[in-house]
């Protein structure tokens, strides 16, 4: 999988988030599964538990503030 990079910005500070690949732990034992049997992207949810409380907030907050800004240019038109 190829990495993957996450711009997560805020008022007082601004950085990048990589996502890297997690198909095969640290031991190098089986690869972990990209998927769950009913479809949950895993990945996505690794991810998400590498960043911290805050990291998390933060990037939640820059993407509703994507989704308002795109709703507002949406109402322009």
């Amino acid at each position: 999988m190829k990495p993957c990079r996450y711009d997560v910005s805020s008022h007082e500070q601004s950085y990048t988030v990589a996502l890297v690949d997690s198909s095969v732990n640290s031991d190098d034992r089986a690869p972990l599964p990209d998927y769950s049997e009913d479809g949950v992207d895993l990945s996505l949810i690794r991810w998400s538990l590498s960043l911290t409380p805050l990291e998390r907030l933060q990037f939640l907050q820059k993407q509703i503030h994507d989704i308002l800004a795109i709703r507002e240019l949406n109402a322009r038109t």
